[in-house]
């Protein structure tokens, strides 16, 4: 199991009717409506706190089993 704690980044680029030039673009020209749009994925580092996460658990272990308050390892 890959544990980098990476996920990917999806980025969606419509300049389809702007007057900016793109610049995300290096790749060849198709001559249509497509050289305004692109789409960029990048593998990225996913960083959350320990407090973020624990937070997290409480609230999926809370929405799986039905309970309302802390969860304890008793429950």
């Amino acid at each position: 199991m890959d544990k980098s704690a990476k996920a990917p980044q999806i980025t969606i680029f419509d300049h389809r009717g702007c007057s900016r030039a793109p610049k995300e673009s290096t790749g060849a020209k198709a001559g249509d409506q497509n050289d305004e749009m692109m789409v960029k994925v990048a593998s990225t580092k996913v960083s959350v706190s320990e407090g973020d996460a624990a937070k997290a658990l409480q609230e999926f272990i809370a929405f799986e089993k039905g309970l309302d308050g802390p969860f304890t390892s008793k429950n």
